[in-house]
């Protein structure tokens, strides 16, 4: 049993009951508050990290967290409830969505229909489009950290460890922890601008998965292989909910919509029926859930001298539903890239091998195939960018 099951914090007020999720130097509880007897969510960083000589900048980065997800109001954003310091570590308090994870819906192979995953995505959309209001990103898109409401059709966006803020037309450093199968090329450099399209990527990339119930290949590993569409897996698929996703996909950031409200526009409207009806499509939710590889795992970034990871990156990042090791993959596509960015991408080749040693089997003959390319989409302008803030750290 976990040390922290039981504790006591503010006097009594919140009790620790029992652990959701770990990873990286964060834990996540399941919580009671005292006085209105309400369940809450209670995040803060584990025991371990408590005697580490960085615990000071683990922390801020914690407080940094908290501030972000607090900026971000939304019906479908969990929302911050207290924040707090005790013996000198820091506490979130967290609505507690009852529900399940999306991957924990779809997976192993429960794919939904279109018209059910559109009206997901869009909710997930629009909580998108407030985060990049504030000058964050989210960079963590996927089934796993979506939360279907218990007993309704509403969609929560949790997990917001690895958000960051960005600066629009500027080049930033890229944390080194990425969701194999829905992180962007862009998340396994050390360097590239921050934009909305990282999180569109990765919107798309949930929408791939909840259409087919399999999990996208590795960004970086699509500069080899095919990615099949959507339609190829699930031949129901619309041809304009199947260009949707492609479009979203694009490899080279420049190819995609550059906001989530460009990219949705894309997808067709589509009503969802009765309360009824929409529960009826949904799989049984006493299915024991068969998580897929999707975790938040990290990589080197692209620098020629690099040593390793930073203390804590090499461990998997689990979030509220852990999960497993079992996979599903699909191999890439790659647009048409100058050769300039061919040789940028060339290094990145080496890190997309060692992530798919560490997932599946048998990717090194298939990287042996010659390399697929497809013609690349015309590119969406770009909006004007939100306000920005200054840059800061993720835990």
């Amino acid at each position: 049993m976990n040390a922290l099951v039981g504790k006591s914090l503010q006097g009594g007020k919140y009790i620790l009951e029992q652990p959701l999720g770990q990873g990286g130097f964060g834990i996540t509880f399941k919580a009671v508050h005292r006085d209105l007897r309400q369940t809450v969510v209670i995040k803060t960083l584990t025991p371990a990290s408590h005697q580490l000589p960085q615990f000071a900048q683990l922390e801020q980065r914690f407080r940094d967290e908290a501030r972000r997800l607090a900026l971000c109001v939304h019906p479908n954003i969990v929302r911050v409830n207290d924040f707090f310091t005790e013996e000198g570590i820091p506490y979130l308090v967290m609505d507690y969505i009852p529900g399940q994870t999306l991957e924990e819906v779809v997976f192993p192979d429960h794919p939904l229909p279109e018209a059910i995953v559109i009206h997901y995505i869009r909710q997930i959309g629009a909580a998108l489009q407030v985060v990049h209001q504030n000058g964050l990103l989210h960079r963590d898109v996927k089934p796993q950290n979506i939360i279907l409401r218990q007993g309704t059709q509403e969609v929560v966006l949790i997990d917001f460890g690895i958000a960051r803020e960005f600066t629009p037309g500027t080049t930033q450093t890229h944390t080194s922890l990425v969701s194999v199968g829905y992180a962007p090329i862009e998340q396994y450099m050390s360097q590239e601008k921050r934009t909305p399209a990282t999180d569109v990527y990765g919107l798309a990339a949930t929408l791939y998965a909840l259409l087919t119930a399999t999990v996208p290949i590795a960004s970086i590993l699509r500069t080899r292989q095919t990615l099949p569409a959507p339609r190829e897996l699930q031949p129901q698929i619309s041809p304009a909910v199947n260009q949707a996703v492609l479009r979203g996909m694009a490899v080279e950031v420049q190819y995609r919509p550059a906001t989530v409200a460009e990219w949705l526009t894309l997808l067709p409207s589509a009503s969802v029926g009765t309360a009824e009806g929409l529960n009826g499509a949904i799989p049984n939710s006493n299915i024991s859930p068969s998580p897929t590889t999707a975790a938040t795992v990290a990589v080197a970034p692209r620098y020629a001298n690099h040593a390793g990871p930073t203390p804590g990156q090499s461990t998997v990042k689990k979030t509220i539903a852990a999960p497993g090791t079992s996979a599903k993959t699909a191999a890439g596509i790659s647009p048409a890239r100058s050769p300039q960015r061919s040789n940028r991408m060339a290094p990145l080749l080496a890190v997309g091998v060692a992530i798919a040693a560490a997932i599946v089997g048998g990717v090194s003959a298939m990287l042996m195939r010659s390399p697929q390319t497809a013609q690349a989409p015309e590119p969406i302008p770009a909006e004007t960018p939100a306000e920005t803030l200054p840059p800061v750290e993720p835990i």
